[in-house]
C-alpha cells in the first residue's frame, strides 16, 4: 500500500480542521457564555487560558487548516486540470474553503483582539465601571463573532464533505 502526499496532507488537514470546529464549539456554547455568568471567576479563566495559550493554540490550528487546505487545491487542482475545477463539487469545495478563510479571519480580526483585550481588563485590580462596560462589550463581540464563525467552519464541513472530487 503506497501513501501518497496528498493524502498524508489531507488527513492532516481533516483533524486540524476537526480540532478547529471542535474547540470553536466548545468555546461558543459552553466557555465564553459561562465565562460571561461568572464574574470574577470568568475573569480568572480568561486571564489564565490566556496565559496557557488558548489564543495560540486556536490561531495554529485555523492556520494549519487553511495552509493545509491552500495546498490540497493547488495539488487537486494540478491533478485534474482547469476542465475539473469548475464542476459541482469543486464550486463546494471552494465555498466552503472561502468560509474557512472567512471563519479564519475572523478569528485574526475579531476574536485574537478581543480576547487579548478581555485577558487584560481581566487582571487589572480595578472595578469601576468603565472597566465592566468594555469587558461588557468585549463578550458581547466575541460571543457575535463566534456564533459567526463557527457557523462558517459547519458550512465548510458540510459542504467540503459533500463534494466529490478527484
Amino acid at each position: 500500500m503506497q501513501i501518497d502526499m496528498f493524502s498524508i496532507l489531507r488527513t492532516l488537514h481533516i483533524l486540524v480542521a476537526a480540532l478547529w470546529l471542535g474547540a470553536a464549539a466548545l468555546l461558543t456554547i459552553i466557555i465564553l457564555p459561562a465565562i460571561r455568568t461568572s464574574g470574577a471567576t470568568g475573569n480568572a479563566f480568561i486571564a489564565e487560558a490566556a496565559r496557557r495559550g488558548l489564543p495560540k493554540f486556536m490561531a495554529s490550528v485555523a492556520g494549519l487548516t487553511v495552509l493545509s487546505g491552500l495546498i490540497l487545491y493547488w495539488q487537486w487542482a494540478g491533478m485534474v486540470g482547469p476542465a475539473g475545477t469548475h464542476g459541482t463539487g469543486a464550486i463546494m469545495l471552494m465555498v466552503g474553503a472561502l468560509a474557512g478563510v472567512a471563519a479564519a479571519i475572523i478569528g485574526g480580526a475579531i476574536l485574537a483582539p478581543a480576547a487579548k483585550q478581555l485577558a487584560a481588563l481581566a487582571v487589572e485590580s480595578s472595578a469601576d465601571d468603565s472597566r465592566q462596560s468594555r469587558m461588557a462589550a468585549l463578550h458581547q463581540r466575541m460571543a457575535t463573532a463566534t456564533k459567526f464563525a463557527l457557523t462558517l467552519l459547519v458550512i465548510a464541513l458540510l459542504l467540503m464533505s459533500m463534494s466529490r472530487f478527484g
